[in-house]
């Protein structure tokens, strides 16, 4: 049974933002992505510093939000992953996967992460 359970949609699409705060974790998702999976970076919200974009920057070598030493990986449609953040247990499944309305590339990430 978990202590706490946070659900989110992220969107990574043309004006959006792709990533969401659940608690006390930062994910962001990246690239490369599929039909079935995606690839996720994980870190602390103590460690992620201002996750808002300087409204001047146009062309930028390192995807956005900055995230220094996240945890990195593959999520699969409805396979959960452990994993472990400062002394804290969790499980992240990626519960649903869809294009976005801005039509491929672009896609919809429903996900659920708990706390042991």
């Amino acid at each position: 049974m978990s202590s706490a359970r946070w659900n989110a949609t992220v969107v990574d699409a043309p004006g959006q933002e792709p990533f969401a705060i659940l608690g006390d974790l930062l994910l962001a998702v990246r690239t490369p992505r599929s039909r079935d999976f995606v690839t996720v970076e994980v870190a602390p919200t103590s460690q992620c510093g201002s996750v808002i974009p300087d409204a001047e920057l146009l062309v930028c070598s390192r995807p956005l939000p900055f995230l220094d030493h996240p945890l990195r990986g593959e999520l699969h449609v409805g396979d959960p992953v452990d994993f472990e953040v400062q002394g804290h247990s969790y499980r992240l499944t990626l519960a649903g996967l869809q294009d976005s309305p801005a039509g491929p590339p672009w896609i919809v990430c429903d996900l659920l992460l708990e706390r042991d």
